[in-house]
């Protein structure tokens, strides 16, 4: 499925001449809309990705990817490790940044040595200890970041990624409901469904999603040991 079918669908579901089936046109917006909506209430298998970077000798902070480049904008963390220059990994360990700096090994805060410790905070990921290159054969580390990250908008006609690819439906029933709110009372009613009903059916579809995710990422779990529906979303 691509950007063009769902616009396609949803002009023909609302059948008005003020909503047509053109390219970077309302409904191109409404779709990426929804794509945005999704991102934000669950984090999505579809969503996983990582990055990587390498470590500046004494500099502890750095930039999470933002969507400028080819990375998806960053929402929530998964893991992080250091890779060294024997292609040695290490898991770093996530603490709050108040905390780790209360850690008596990090009593001088100008230390450096081997990072052990991570903390996000300001869009910027920082490491605990300020990373020692001499302790590194004299090379940097490769900062090996996953997470999970928004999609990026669609914009070309042929535009696709996995959410549309899986879930077209999900997407063309949440931006129906944009289009018909957008066009008011009047004729605001599409294949006998009015918005509220196009609404309501998008957030049935949507917590099929969830439990779908759900099922894929706790499915070997006893049933005690998952959390509650929607519990894994992280703010």
């Amino acid at each position: 499925m691509s950007l063009s079918d769902i616009r396609t669908h949803v002009a023909e579901n609302v059948n008005r001449d003020d909503v047509p089936d053109t390219s970077g046109g309302k409904i191109d917006r409404w779709i990426n809309d929804v794509q945005r909506q999704i991102c934000r209430v669950y984090n999505f298998p579809f969503m996983e990705t990582e990055a990587t970077s390498s470590t500046v000798d004494e500099q502890r902070s750095y930039s999470l990817p933002d969507g400028s480049g080819t990375d998806l904008r960053f929402k929530a963390e998964i893991n992080c490790e250091l890779i060294n220059s024997e292609n040695g990994r290490v898991k770093l360990t996530k603490a709050h940044k108040q905390d780790i700096e209360n850690k008596s090994e990090y009593a001088d805060l100008d230390d450096k040595g081997v990072p052990r410790h991570y903390a996000i905070q300001n869009n910027q990921i920082h490491l605990y200890h300020k990373p020692d290159h001499s302790q590194n054969n004299d090379t940097a580390w490769t900062i090996n970041f996953e997470y999970y990250g928004y999609l990026a908008d669609l914009s070309t006609d042929a535009g696709t990624n996995d959410l549309i690819d899986d879930y077209p439906e999900v997407v063309e029933a949440g931006a129906t409901a944009r289009a018909l709110k957008w066009a008011g009372t009047e004729g605001a009613e599409a294949e006998g469904k009015t918005a509220d009903s196009w609404e309501r059916e998008f957030r049935e579809m949507l917590a099929i999603m969830i439990r779908e995710a759900d099922e894929f990422k706790f499915g070997t779990l006893e049933e005690g040991m998952r959390p509650q529906e929607g519990s894994g979303a992280w703010g």
